[in-house]
């Protein structure tokens, strides 16, 4: 079984050393204190000559997942460039003010996406229902879903994880991420339904190489 590993980066130097590593694509993002928001128009172009799958995170601001239309107005722009550019995928997602899956925001930005893989991001980890927002999500069309199982981490939000792996019944890959790293994904492993994982390998808030090494490590072994 082939199980992608997609790692988080926040600026082109770590963008680089991921990308000269055996991984599946990278989340391109910036502002780490703000839980990434959408890169730079230059960061993502060159981030594309390095030659590893490019998924930018198409996210204004940080704070909730409800936008204003003029934000909308900026994601749609976005969306529009990394599609022109040819970057490989994105990273997104919209709730409304009842924190359910927003699907005509959803469905707009997917008429503009192209061929891109479509990641709906941890907004689903704020939904009031995780099981009918994955079927929302599903029906939309997305590839997958990055969650912790509504916990701060993905260990903790173990049971919510495989519960909904197993629903989807690989209609969608359920990708967890937050606090993913070679010391406890194995638990994650143990579930050989789930194909991808997401980690950003950052320890103290630096990228590590040598994380980013035990965790290929763990994959292939």
């Amino acid at each position: 079984m082939i199980r992608d590993l997609e790692i988080c980066t926040f600026n082109l130097t770590d963008t680089k050393v991921a990308s000269n590593h055996k991984i599946s694509r990278i989340e391109l993002c910036e502002k780490k204190d703000l839980g990434g928001i959408t890169p730079r128009r230059e960061l993502i172009k060159e981030s594309l000559q390095l030659g590893t799958p490019i998924h930018p995170i198409i996210r204004p601001r940080g704070g909730d997942f409800n936008y204003s239309s003029r934000e909308f107005d900026i994601m749609l722009n976005d969306v529009s460039f990394c599609r022109d550019n040819q970057c490989s995928g994105i990273v997104f997602g919209f709730l409304n003010k009842k924190n359910d899956v927003d699907i005509s925001l959803c469905r707009e930005i997917i008429k503009v996406s192209g061929n891109m893989s479509l990641t709906f991001h941890r907004a689903f980890d704020k939904t009031r229902n995780p099981f009918e927002s994955m079927e929302k999500i599903i029906d939309l069309g997305f590839d997958r879903i990055l969650t912790s199982g509504q916990k701060s981490d993905a260990i903790s939000g173990l049971r919510l994880i495989n519960a909904l792996t197993e629903k989807s019944n690989g209609r969608i890959s359920i990708m967890p991420g937050a606090g993913v790293r070679s010391s406890n994904i194995d638990i994650l492993l143990d579930n050989k339904k789930i194909s991808e994982f997401h980690s950003s390998c950052y320890i103290n808030n630096l990228f590590s190489v040598k994380e980013l090494n035990r965790l290929i490590k763990k994959l292939e072994s």
